[in-house]
């Protein structure tokens, strides 16, 4: 009997310790093309208590994100009853002890602040509080993973990672180029996460990270989290399994401290509608370049769930009991699911 088979009393322990804890999810990108508030539900349903949304229009612009916050803000207000906005700490910790889902915000690029370090304030203003440096591809600020050059950052990267610390953003190198990310934990002096990376060491995918991008990472005292995406977990299926093997190499090697969950995109279509859903967001086909024949369809788009099934909001309950099969300590756990993603929000928010 498989682990997803095991009948649910099984898991009396793991939900007890789950109904005790902060659970943060750290990257989950709307695309309004075809998702609706059931999604969140799920999240709620499974346990979560905070998660971390993408907005953003593609290619990603100031006024495009203002928006899309906005047309997201709407569609939340029609269930305000279980769901509330944060743009605080304060604001995340009395949404939990009210029972809400609470909401952040992040954005997957650095293009809205164009090349006026002053966009920041607005879109610290507008709840951002994380930011990729770059996605996938060279921009004004860094390399992408994807680039071959694997260059490092520029003099304007360089002046905004010091204004993303003092604004209060949080610098986050996911999707970034891996001497850029270096570079920017080297010069922040704010702890700096990937919230959505595996270890390279388990799946050699130009998304996942180095042993060396890993360590600089916990040495900011930052966060990296674990993503659940099949195509780079090495695993299609994206098996509970899988996600705690990942969760396990970086706890190893840096301390369960340094580990959370950022598990990206969820399986929320029908197979008959693969396509035509996919058609409506070619635009980004730009941004998934294929250097190293890294993707696993001939579009390019990684994220083809005919290709590839990632991590969903009902694996939580079977992945903690995971956790406490082997034997991981009730706070290193309560860190992972969430605690330490928010040390990180109470040194910067």
């Amino acid at each position: 009997m498989t682990l997803t088979q095991q009948p649910k009393e099984s898991f009396a322990a793991a939900a007890a310790l789950l109904r005790s804890c902060d659970v943060w999810e750290m990257t989950l990108p709307w695309l309004p093309v075809y998702w609706d508030i059931e999604i969140l539900a799920r999240y709620k349903r499974a346990g979560y208590t905070f998660v971390s949304a993408t907005l953003q229009d593609w290619p990603p612009t100031l006024d495009g994100m203002r928006g899309a916050i906005d047309r997201f803000r709407a569609l939340a207000a029609c269930d305000a009853p279980w769901l509330a906005f944060a743009s605080t700490l304060a604001d995340i910790d009395r949404g939990r002890q009210e029972g809400k889902l609470v909401l952040g915000l992040n954005s997957q690029e650095t293009l809205p602040v164009a090349e006026d370090l002053a966009n920041l304030e607005s879109l610290h203003a507008l709840g951002i509080r994380h930011m990729l440096l770059a996605y996938n591809v060279r921009n004004r600020v860094a390399d992408g993973c994807a680039e071959a050059s694997n260059a490092g950052l520029s003099n304007f990267g360089r002046r905004l990672i010091r204004e993303m610390n003092r604004a209060g953003i949080i610098v986050d190198c996911s999707h970034t180029g891996q001497r850029s990310s270096l570079e920017a934990m080297s010069l922040s002096e704010r702890p700096v996460i990937f919230s959505h990376s595996n270890p390279a060491a388990l799946y050699a995918h130009v998304r996942n990270l180095s042993d060396e991008q890993i360590r600089a990472c916990a040495a900011t005292g930052g966060v990296i989290g674990i993503v659940g995406v099949g195509a780079y977990l090495g695993d299609p299926n994206a098996q509970t399994d899988t996600l705690f093997h990942h969760i396990d190499y970086v706890a190893s090697l840096v301390g369960a401290a340094h580990v959370g969950l950022g598990t990206d995109f969820v399986n929320i279509f029908p197979a008959h509608e693969h396509q035509a859903r996919w058609d409506e967001i070619a635009d980004i086909q730009k941004s998934w370049p294929d250097p190293i024949d890294a993707w696993p369809n001939p579009s390019g788009l990684q994220l083809a769930a005919e290709a590839t099934r990632c991590f969903s909001p009902e694996q939580l309950l079977p992945l903690v009991d995971l956790m406490l099969l082997h034997q991981y300590p009730t706070e290193a756990i309560k860190g992972i699911l969430g605690a330490n993603f928010r040390r990180i929000y109470a040194q910067i928010m």
